[in-house]
């Protein structure tokens, strides 16, 4: 999915959704009920539906595979361990209309990502702050993602890093992961920010601008990890929220691997540019 041609786009309850008008927004549906109502008429300003809890709706997946719709699904996990099976429901829908898995990363995990994967299906993961467990998980993640030949689509965040790192292109975890308030602001039921940037409940509806960047120095002038950490510019601060006293060691090291696999990619496709013969094709096309 992506997000960058809008100002703010807003993810909320189907409920809420219906007041949204033109505005850019996404569904968050949870019956069949919602699922084919803004399926069958889509606002203008609907970009995907974000799909929790229906995996199971055998059903409800076929009927999506026959419709004529072509608005994006962001089907989400909520137990990968148990679900992961149920994949197979999707591939006949995807057909139809672009669908993505998000994978909450917990134990489970690497199996619902080289399911989704080997169908041809991107996935975005949701690390949060991942305890020793989930670090596995995400270790067995990175692994499938840079070593196994049936991976073809985007596993975010892993995905847009090593992009960055064959490109040396400036990413932000906050952006590629879709939390940056700036971008995405998330609702809960009652109408209020799902992510608040601050303490105040009376402010919770309100997300103040440039809630990254002010996250990133306030972590800095502590004098904590972020403030001699490599990866400081891509990650920003991500995994140190909520708890800014969250250790990233572990983060480090798929970080760490992700920036040696873009090396090597580099060095491959500089050993192929100098192998390449004075009077290739490419060459002549380029020098004329």
């Amino acid at each position: 999915m992506s997000s960058e041609a809008y100002a703010v786009l807003r993810v909320l309850p189907s409920g809420l959704a219906e007041k949204q008008g033109d505005q850019p927004f996404v569904a968050i549906v949870r019956n069949r009920e919602e699922l084919f109502r803004w399926l069958r008429d889509p606002p203008p300003g609907l970009r995907w539906l974000q799909v929790e809890g229906m995996l199971a709706d055998a059903d409800a997946w076929t009927e999506v595979a026959h419709t004529d719709s072509d608005i994006p699904l962001d089907v989400v996990l909520s137990d990968p361990a148990s679900e992961f099976s149920e994949l197979y429901r999707l591939v006949d829908a995807s057909a139809v209309c672009d669908i993505r898995v998000t994978v909450p990363v917990v134990p489970g995990s690497a199996k619902a990502v080289r399911l989704a994967a080997a169908l041809r299906l991107p996935v975005r993961l949701l690390p949060g702050q991942p305890n020793a467990e989930a670090l596995n998980e995400l270790r067995a993640i990175l692994d499938i993602y840079l070593h196994e030949p049936t991976v073809e689509a985007p596993v975010e965040f892993f995905h847009s890093l090593l992009v960055a790192a064959c490109a040396t292109k400036d990413v932000s975890l906050w952006v590629i992961l879709e939390h940056d308030p700036d971008t995405i602001r998330r609702y809960n039921a009652d109408g209020l920010t799902d992510f608040p940037a601050t303490d105040d409940p009376n402010e919770r509806e309100f997300t103040p601008s440039g809630f990254v960047e002010k996250h990133l120095k306030s972590l800095i002038a502590q004098g904590g990890e972020c403030a001699a950490c490599p990866w400081q510019r891509p990650c920003r601060g991500y995994f140190k929220w909520p708890d800014p006293s969250y250790s990233c060691e572990g983060i480090k090291g798929l970080f760490s691997a992700i920036e040696t696999a873009g090396i090597e990619i580099r060095r491959d496709m500089a050993d192929l540019g100098a192998a390449r013969p004075v009077n290739s094709p490419e060459v002549e096309e380029g020098g004329g």
